[in-house]
Order: structure tokens, then C-alpha cells, then sequence
């Protein structure tokens, strides 16, 4: 894969980002594992196939409501409220794969190990985790809620000349309308840029626009500015973070008891039959008809 040439990564050296903040930025996008537990999101996008939504609702949403519980808990509402996709089993036994003795089947979730951090706080170094979700309706919301494909999982080798998965051509740190303070970069693919989900990169062939939510590490904004998908946009306003949710938003209901106005009958052979006074109505209950 070519590199651009240093005159087209910074036209400009003097307006250069600093390199402490490009590397607080790196570290950002490796962070969102250990930065919240819960997230009430609101996904949208302009593309007219809607191939981020992912989901061919009756009412055509254009701005579904996603609420993620870590590890593996999920549910996604439209516009209405109407419930278009849940996880239905939250704590299912894992024997079958712990069985299937494969070195992956036995890795723990992130937050269960300790990251190498850096002066600011953030992972500067991932463990070997168990990370993404399964279960995740679409692929893109993956690389949108845990943005690692954009740093790498450790920082490069000193001796390389392009170390990073991803090239800086700008960096600034601003508000966002909903007063969220936020990383904003335009990235360009390097040499070993490996996207998480292979169908769903967050970067394009050309320069592509990140933005990432500087408290929880979430990638808010993910824009195309030239080749193929040139104007392709994707957003994701974050409205709730660690918010307490109850296993009931994620599980479909069960019955646990049953409807005593409703009981069924069970009918005795023989006894219908039998001679002897019968109170009103006890005849149902006999097998035989109703008075």
C-alpha cells in the first residue's frame, strides 16, 4: 500500500499536530474497553441504502436507539420504541466451548485484566482479551464502539518508518453540539492497517474523518472524504453512559407462573357417568358439558 508523501500529510509542519497529542489520540482509541460498562446510543446515517442500520424495519428508521451492557448484552429500539433486535440469553453456560479446549475459548473479558497505561490514563498496551461481541447485529458498530483497528493494539516499532496502522494528517480536540469534548483526525490507511471487521473498515481507500468521544473512547463521527465512498457519513450520538440496566431490557420475558383464570381441564373417565347429585357447573370439571 503507498504512503502519501510527507508534503501531503502535513502541507502545512507548522499547524502539525504535536506528537504527545497523537499519541494521546492513539491511545484514546484503544481505551473503550475500560472506559464504561453501559452506553445508550443513537445511531444515523446518511447513505440512502442505510447499510449501518442494517435492519429492514417496516417503518424504515432512519435513527435507531442501541443500548449495549457489557460483555455481550444488546437491544435495539427504532424510532417508536418497537424492539427490533435483543440478545435473548445473557448468561448461557459456556461448556461447550470451554470442551472445544481451543486457546480462544478461554480468554477472559477485558475488564478483567489490567491494560499498560500511560501518564494520561490511557492503554497504551492491550492484553490478550476476549474482545468484540458475537452477537453484534452489525459489524460496523464494533469498529464504532471499540476503535482499536485505527491504532493497533500496541504501539509500533521505534526502528519502522510508518510504525502506526493509521496515518495523521490533522488533529483537533473541540466540543461537539452536544457539548461532548472530542478528538477529531483525518486518517489514511498504512501499511499495517488490519481492519477488526474485514467487511466493515473504519477507514476508507483515501483520507477518512474520525472522531472519537474523549470519555468513553467511542468513534462519534466516521465520514469518507475521497475515493469510492467519498461523502459516505456515519454517526452516533451518545446519550447515557454507565447507566444502570436491568437484565429485562436485554432477555425476551418468560412466564414463570401460570394464569389461574384461565385452568385447564382434566377430565376424569368414567366419573361423568357416575349417579349422584351434582352441584350447578360441576359437570365441566367431570368431563362432561357445562350446565
Amino acid at each position: 500500500m503507498d504512503q502519501h508523501p510527507g508534503a501531503d500529510v502535513f502541507p502545512d509542519p507548522d499547524r502539525a499536530p504535536g506528537k504527545e497529542l497523537m499519541g494521546h489520540f492513539r491511545r484514546l482509541a484503544r481505551s473503550s474497553p475500560w472506559l464504561w460498562n453501559t452506553l445508550q446510543i443513537r445511531i444515523g446515517v446518511t447513505d440512502k441504502e442505510r447499510h449501518a442500520l442494517a435492519f429492514a424495519a417496516p417503518s424504515l428508521p432512519t435513527h435507531l436507539t442501541v443500548l449495549i451492557r457489557r460483555p455481550d448484552a444488546i437491544r435495539v429500539e427504532d424510532e417508536d420504541g418497537a424492539v427490533l433486535f435483543r440478545t435473548e440469553h445473557i448468561y448461557d453456560s459456556r461448556d461447550a466451548g470451554f470442551v472445544a479446549a481451543t486457546r480462544k475459548s478461554w480468554l477472559l473479558p477485558p475488564q478483567l485484566l489490567a491494560p499498560v497505561y500511560g501518564d494520561d490514563g490511557l492503554v497504551s498496551r492491550r492484553p490478550e482479551a476476549a474482545y468484540g461481541n458475537a452477537l453484534m447485529p452489525v459489524g460496523l458498530w464494533s469498529a464504532f464502539l471499540d476503535p482499536v483497528e485505527i491504532a493497533g493494539f500496541a504501539p509500533g516499532p521505534a526502528d519502522m518508518a510508518f510504525p502506526h496502522p493509521s496515518t495523521i494528517h490533522s488533529l483537533r480536540v473541540f466540543e461537539d453540539e452536544s457539548g461532548r469534548e472530542c478528538l477529531e483526525a483525518e486518517l489514511s490507511r498504512g501499511h499495517s492497517y488490519a481492519p477488526v471487521i474485514d467487511d466493515a473498515p473504519l477507514l476508507g481507500t483515501g483520507l477518512t474523518l474520525i472522531r472519537l468521544d474523549r470519555a468513553t473512547g467511542v468513534c462519534v463521527l466516521r465520514r469518507v472524504l475521497d475515493g469510492p465512498e467519498s461523502g459516505l457519513e456515519h454517526r452516533v450520538a451518545i446519550t447515557a453512559v454507565d447507566e444502570y440496566m436491568i437484565d429485562g431490557l436485554f432477555t425476551q420475558p418468560r412466564a414463570s407462573l401460570s394464569d389461574v383464570r384461565h385452568a385447564p381441564l382434566w377430565p376424569i373417565p368414567g366419573l361423568a357417568d357416575t349417579p349422584g347429585p351434582q352441584a350447578p357447573g360441576s359437570a365441566r370439571h367431570r368431563g362432561g358439558p357445562a350446565a
